[in-house]
């Protein structure tokens, strides 16, 4: 939700199990329970906390059948696994980021990503009809195109809990702002890592860290 927060994104909107949580910490957040009741939205980012169990699955489902961009991540990248979505993924018009870490990769393609993580994000972005967003020290931003990208800010500061999440809210705000997906995940590893770089100044790092030093390193052009 800080992610969200720190981007371009004129409103956050949140809808889940954790909406008071959400509200207490973020009172400027619309929260709602379901993704049905909430609202108008120019984007989704789905699966942090959403975890795996057949409501989650609908959630997943709902947020695929509309035409907005979005970003999948964490939870909803397990919930991909089975095939079970597959059609809905390939068949999409509108834009999907997808976030693997190196495990949520191998769990997708069926092999860890290797030496050649670019080749690697390809193949999964032709295969699923998404810019990947691979996350390392060098992160690398693949789409179905063939076009590739390695972020040059990476930091090991970042491989802290939650922190992917800051990733995903700020990626999400982007595409809600009508930053093409293949430069909205561009720009979101790149700022991210200078909010990790930032971040790592003052001590050991935290999601919460992070989320606040997006608010130093996010242009006030977006």
């Amino acid at each position: 939700m800080g992610g969200a927060l720190a981007g371009p994104a004129g409103m956050v909107r949140y809808a889940g199990g954790a909406a008071a949580d959400v509200l207490r910490h973020h009172p400027s957040v619309i929260a709602t329970k379901r993704v049905a009741d909430a609202g108008r939205v120019q984007a989704w980012v789905c699966g942090s906390g959403l975890g795996t169990d057949e409501a989650a699955a609908t959630e997943v489902r709902t947020v695929l059948a509309t035409s907005l961009p979005v970003v999948l991540d964490a939870d909803a990248l397990t919930l991909l696994v089975d095939g079970s979505m597959a059609d809905q993924l390939r068949g999409r018009d509108a834009p999907i980021v997808v976030t693997p870490h190196d495990r949520e990769f191998a769990r997708l393609a069926g092999g860890e990503p290797g030496a050649d993580r670019v080749g690697a994000a390809l193949r999964l972005a032709s295969w699923m009809n998404a810019v990947v967003l691979l996350k390392g020290d060098r992160t690398i931003v693949a789409t179905p195109s063939g076009n590739a990208w390695a972020n040059p800010t990476g930091t090991a500061a970042l491989a802290t809990g939650g922190t992917g999440d800051v990733l995903a809210g700020l990626l999400g705000s982007l595409l809600a702002a009508r930053v093409s997906p293949e430069r909205a995940a561009v720009m979101a590893a790149y700022l991210h890592g200078l909010a990790g770089r930032e971040a790592a100044r003052h001590g050991p790092v935290t999601a919460p860290d992070v989320a606040a030093a997006l608010r130093d390193v996010v242009p006030a052009s977006l």
